[in-house]
């Protein structure tokens, strides 16, 4: 495929719109012509040689013939690869942003010492006037083990690590990262949760990992493990929680994803203390850092190089 000329960049989010992302890619690169997808149309459609996106709806990007690039919007690409119209031949890039790395990190380190120090027996506690006899909290009992040992599953072990709290990352396949102690494979995921009160799911939503967080999970960990998942709502079978809380073997789960966001308003998990409810926020995505990294993928992208973040599309990111 050849140059394209005056290509367009084509943006697309749900929430807010496109609108801010467009704005942050033009402060980041100027001169570039970055439109909302949906509003493209006629000749332009063939000018589209990169699509950036989150959740654009299926069948949009099968309108660009000369596409060369779908950009994700966040670390997740599973919203792009769900897409039956999607042109196989396209490559796909996730986000890699140093930003959202560290935003992911702070949230689920509050997750685990809200979990650790009881926070919220002593909220309650407050708003009953009560104060209750001291108590201590040993960081040494804890071991996180972490799911997914990406770029985001990196940046958590090593903030872990500097807090003295112990932790080990797991990756499907061997995976050597500097600093991080991990294991691998499915006889290492077992023995790993076996040893860790805590663990924290980080992992991609494949076939594979699809309903990976379950009753056979929750048996594996010590009784009364702390369950975080930031990683896709589907990776957790949501009727076998309740359970497994009820029966002691998870004392909390702290959840950030759902199968059906926003969650609906009768659903049981908000009206069970035991569960920490946050609305999809643990690592926002940063306009103005995020567009760094896209403005770059763009220029290699035209330039014939390779771009940051490629997906694998046989594993699925």
């Amino acid at each position: 495929m050849g140059a394209i000329e005056n290509p367009i960049v084509a943006v697309h989010s749900t929430g807010d719109g496109p609108s801010a992302w467009v704005a942050a890619l033009k402060a980041e690169m100027p001169g570039v012509d970055a439109r909302p997808s949906l509003e493209i149309t006629g000749d332009d459609l063939a000018r589209v040689d990169v699509s950036i996106s989150w959740r654009l709806p299926h069948g949009v990007m099968a309108r660009f013939p000369n596409l060369k690039l779908a950009q994700s919007i966040g670390a997740g690409v599973d919203h792009i690869l769900d897409d039956p119209e999607r042109p196989t031949h396209v490559p796909i890039a996730r986000l890699i942003d140093p930003f959202m790395a560290g935003s992911m990190t702070h949230h689920i380190v509050l997750q685990i010492l809200r979990w650790h120090r009881k926070a919220d027996k002593f909220e309650r506690l407050a708003a009953q006037h009560v104060w209750p006899m001291s108590e201590a909290f040993d960081h040494r009992k804890l071991h996180v083990a972490i799911l997914g040992l990406g770029t985001l599953g990196e940046h958590l072990s090593r903030a872990l690590t500097a807090l003295e709290i112990a932790n080990t990352g797991w990756t499907r396949s061997p995976r050597s990262v500097d600093g991080v102690a991990s294991v691998s494979g499915a006889a290492e995921l077992d023995a790993l949760l076996g040893r860790s009160n805590v663990v924290v799911c980080l992992l991609p939503l494949t076939g594979q990992t699809e309903g990976v967080l379950c009753a056979g999970l929750f048996a594996k960990l010590p009784k009364g493990a702390l369950l975080v998942n930031v990683g896709r709502g589907g990776h957790l079978v949501e009727e076998d929680l309740i359970p497994a809380l009820d029966s002691g073997q998870l004392s909390a789960a702290a959840l950030d994803v759902f199968r059906q966001e926003p969650l609906p308003a009768d659903h049981p998990f908000w009206s069970d203390e035991r569960i920490y409810i946050t609305p999809h926020i643990a690592a926002e995505v940063n306009p103005p850092t995020a567009s760094i990294v896209f403005a770059e993928n763009i220029r290699r992208i035209r330039s014939g190089a390779t771009p940051t973040g490629l997906v694998d599309l046989d594993r699925g990111y």
